[in-house]
């Protein structure tokens, strides 16, 4: 059982690399518009999490944008008196538009907001769990799906390279692990 559950988080993997491969080719072929492929590193919920995203902007002198990136959280439950380790992979379609009174003209400063939809899984690593006897773990994670918010923060270091600092909640109303999580992180972003 556990060697299925290890044999689809692989695929699902693959198929997360493989669907944004596939749309930085094609937005990369558009060559009219405005793209930006962004990476962090960051805190989240007792653990560290990294994220990729792809930023296309239908046109480049509006400041809206749609993202479609991946999250990976590895994660520890420590409510239950155990350090329980949970790995968290997602993918993330959303929204974002520019906030104009905290952005600034000449675009050196942007700060955005978003929302957006969330697909993915979630698992406990049961190797690294030491139960006393007449102890168990109930759950065995599982898909999930939800929805996140998300504050980006993006400083203008050179016409094609951003720093980044980012805010996501993520809401995954079937998770049986934790409903609520979240994502503090720093970063890069690449402009194209």
């Amino acid at each position: 059982m556990e060697s299925q559950v290890t044999n689809k988080i692989k695929i699902m993997k693959q198929q997360h690399i493989i669907l944004l491969i596939m749309l930085l080719a094609f937005c990369t072929v558009s060559g009219q518009y405005s793209n930006e492929v962004s990476g962090l590193i960051g805190y989240s919920n007792n653990g560290y999490s990294a994220a990729g995203n792809f930023h296309y902007y239908p046109d480049k002198n509006i400041g809206r944008y749609f993202e479609i990136g991946g999250y990976a959280g590895f994660l520890e439950e420590k409510q239950t008196g155990y350090d329980i380790p949970i790995e968290v992979y997602t993918l993330n379609v959303g929204y974002f538009t520019n906030i104009p009174l905290i952005s600034n003209y000449s675009k050196s400063f942007l700060f955005s907001v978003g929302v957006g939809g969330v697909i993915g899984n979630e698992s406990i690593d049961f190797s690294e769990i030491q139960l006393q006897e007449r102890e168990f773990i109930t759950t065995k994670g599982g898909a999930i799906y939800g929805g996140y918010g998300a504050a980006e923060a993006d400083v203008k270091i050179t016409n094609h390279l951003s720093a980044i600092a980012r805010y996501t909640h993520f809401y995954h109303p079937e998770s049986e692990i934790g409903k609520n999580k979240f994502m503090i992180g720093l970063g890069l972003a690449f402009k194209f």
